[in-house]
């Protein structure tokens, strides 16, 4: 029986049937997004707007008929694909936090709620450092969470 590709993917990383590490370094090669993880994505309003503007940029870059317009549309390109993949690996640190986190207040429960409706900028923003103080638990895991995204950040600028 096939699995079902809807499953939430906090349910998913909480189950161990995605490990956050193995997928963020197949993002970092340039591989395929695990067919959970893109399913989710395409909910995503964001997403699907840049792959929209992914989408056009190949189609300038096909259609450029000068070197420098050539150069022009691949740079825009390369920005898009990093933009990209910024914001498939930031929400699966995302993920990773909220599938780790108890949600005890409102506002985590609002976060949760948010992330399984893909709206993954709003859910972020409910993530309430002050809520998860009030946990010594869940501070482990927020500053996990920021720990990784600020690693992240720092690979991609090696």
């Amino acid at each position: 029986m096939p699995k079902d590709i809807h499953i939430s993917i906090i349910q998913l990383i909480k189950e161990s049937e995605i490990s956050i590490d193995y997928e963020i370094s197949n993002i970092r090669a340039n591989k395929d997004v695990n067919l959970h993880i893109y399913t989710y994505l395409k909910k995503s309003n964001y997403f699907n707007e840049l792959q929209d503007k992914i989408s056009e940029v190949q189609a300038e870059l096909a259609d450029a008929k000068t070197l420098n317009d050539e150069l022009f549309f691949s740079q825009k390109l390369q920005n898009l694909l990093k933009v990209e993949k910024d914001f498939i690996v930031n929400t699966l640190y995302l993920a990773h936090t909220l599938s780790r986190i108890e949600p005890r207040s409102n506002k985590i429960k609002k976060a949760i709620e948010l992330f399984e409706q893909a709206k993954i900028d709003e859910a972020d923003s409910w993530l309430d450092e002050a809520d998860l103080l009030n946990d010594q638990y869940n501070l482990i895991v927020f500053i996990e969470y920021q720990e990784r995204k600020l690693k992240f950040i720092e690979d991609e600028l090696k």
